[in-house]
């Protein structure tokens, strides 16, 4: 073999093997990332030490089928813990909304809409500051 020969071996058997290498790496699942905010209530409420007082979060939770069943605003209450206070949504398996309404440390206060599977409204429940109905 001449010197010209063997260099365009090596240089061809360098480029297998570099593309075998990278081809191996490519059967591995990818590394799992951490999710973007809490999947469920129970995360939201962890405290977090330097958040302020005015903070909001926003707490959601799944279907199995993926689409999104809960939506609650979270803000500390004058224990500081997470609680929800804000506006509620709860939605059926399809995605439409099934309820919406206001929450003051956790209980369902003020004017509440309920909506049929189709998305219709069905009713509109008046929630005293209590949450017993009546003020």
């Amino acid at each position: 073999m001449n010197t010209s020969r063997i260099a365009s071996f090596l240089v061809c058997t360098s480029l297998v093997l570099a593309v075998s290498v990278l081809l191996a790496g490519c059967d591995k699942p990818p590394a799992p990332t951490a999710p973007a905010g809490p999947a469920t209530a129970d995360a939201a409420a962890a405290p977090a030490a330097s958040a302020p007082k005015d903070e909001v979060k926003i707490s959601k939770e799944l279907w199995p089928n993926g689409k999104l069943k809960y939506s609650y605003e979270m803000r500390r209450g004058a224990d500081g813990k997470w609680g929800r206070n804000g506006i509620g949504r709860a939605y059926y398996d399809t995605g439409t909304l099934e309820r919406e309404g206001p929450y003051r440390d956790g209980v369902r206060v003020g004017q509440w809409k309920y909506y049929k599977p189709d998305g219709s409204l069905d009713r509109v429940e008046e929630r005293g500051m209590d949450g017993q109905g009546g003020s």
